[in-house]
Parts: structure tokens; C-alpha cells; sequence
């Protein structure tokens, strides 16, 4: 399929295109029984490309290099680049203990972390997920008690202050951001975001895993904002 896309395109046929040292394999293209083999095979997939570029000659290495987002872009047509939540359902996966269990092969092993690793994500979430429940139902009932306000004759607008309700939503507030805000303030957030709830920089797993969370709340909720 890349090497055809490659020729439409109107490439040289001479050419040789990039081929990944790691094997495209059935479940990473449709993803039916495991739900993080895309992920390894994406985080593996620069330094493999790198790789291929360092054992090319300086003039057809960077001829290569100005071809990546081309060619990333039609790998990600057979194999779809994974989700934040898969990204962190694997995360978590890899601080769990890798020990094998008697009897248990290394397929079972693999299919039991991912178990292990979903309910751990949901129960880490589960309290996020309550306290902003309790958030939105408290504001409601609040709404609903407080009396309407009577209009001055003509229609206009009651005369003094009103404290309009906080519409920020809860996975932007979780960014650091208030609404309104734009889908690039909010990819800045997570760039910033990242550097300091990563394990990696010093944070824990589980502000990691919140954090990527309402990351990808808020880009889904902007983008839906954006179509209607």
C-alpha cells in the first residue's frame, strides 16, 4: 500500500521507502484483543525510522528525514495511532509486575495485566469521576431553588450585580484553563501539563493518567463544539 501511495504521488520509482524493522502484526491493525499493541508499535516507530536513517549516507538520510510526516502520516492509514486512553490503559500496564504466575503462559500473562490495568485506571478515575458528578447535580439543585429574578418593565435586564455560574467544565478546569479557550490553548496546557505529572518527571501514575484524561475530554469537547 506505501510503496503504491508512494509511486501515485508521484515519487521516483527507484526510490526505496522506509521499511520498519518491527513487523506490522494482525492485532495492531485491528486491535481486537489487544487493546495497547498500537501503542508500543508507535513509540517504537521513530527510533526505528531513525535508525534506517543512520545507516543511509548524509544526502539520502535527510532526503528521508523530510519524508517522515508523509510517510507517518500513510502508515497511520493501516494502523491508527492510538488514543490518550489507550496510551495510559499501557502506562499503567507497564507499572505492574511483570512476574509470571505457574502455569501462566506469557500470552495469559499479557491478557491479565491489561485486565488489571483497566480496573486499575477506573478506580483511579472513579473518584474524579463522582466529585464532578456531585459538582454538576449540586449546581443544578442550586439552580432550581433560587428564585427567578423579576425583569424592570420594558423587558431589559435586572439593574446590579449577578454572579453567573462557572460554565468552565470540569476537564478544562483540570487543565488549568477557563472557558472559553481554544483547542491550541489547550494542547499548550497539555504540553505544560505533562512535563509535571509525567512518572518520568516526578509525577505519579495516577495525576498522569487524570490529567491525560481531561486532555482528551477537552480536545473531543471542542471538536464537537467546532462541528455543531
Amino acid at each position: 500500500m506505501l510503496k503504491q501511495s508512494y509511486r501515485d504521488a508521484g515519487k521516483p520509482r527507484n526510490r526505496t521507502l522506509w521499511r520498519p524493522s518491527r513487523g506490522i502484526r494482525t492485532c495492531c491493525i485491528a486491535d481486537v484483543h489487544d487493546p495497547i499493541a498500537r501503542v508500543a508499535w508507535w513509540q517504537a516507530f521513530e527510533p526505528d525510522f531513525l535508525e534506517v536513517v543512520g545507516l543511509l549516507d548524509n544526502a539520502a538520510g535527510q532526503r528521508l528525514l523530510n519524508e517522515y510526516e508523509w510517510i507517518r502520516a500513510e502508515v497511520a492509514k493501516v494502523i491508527r495511532q492510538p488514543s490518550l486512553a489507550e496510551e495510559a490503559l499501557w502506562w499503567c500496564v507497564q507499572s505492574l509486575p511483570k512476574d509470571l504466575r505457574p502455569g501462566e503462559s506469557l500470552q495469559q500473562r499479557h491478557a491479565r495485566l491489561v485486565d488489571e490495568a483497566r480496573r486499575s485506571v477506573e478506580d483511579r478515575l472513579r473518584p474524579a469521576w463522582e466529585r464532578e458528578r456531585r459538582y454538576w447535580q449540586e449546581k443544578a439543585e442550586a439552580a432550581r431553588r433560587e428564585p427567578p429574578r423579576e425583569r424592570p418593565e420594558g423587558g431589559g435586564p435586572t439593574p446590579g450585580p449577578q454572579k453567573a455560574a462557572d460554565p468552565t467544565p470540569w476537564f478544562i478546569r483540570e487543565l488549568g484553563l477557563t472557558w472559553p479557550c481554544t483547542e491550541a490553548e489547550v494542547k499548550a496546557a497539555w504540553r505544560r501539563g505533562a512535563k509535571i505529572h509525567h512518572p518520568d518527571q516526578g509525577g505519579s501514575s495516577e495525576s498522569f493518567i487524570a490529567f491525560k484524561k481531561a486532555y482528551e475530554h477537552a480536545v473531543e469537547f471542542l471538536r464537537g463544539q467546532a462541528a455543531a
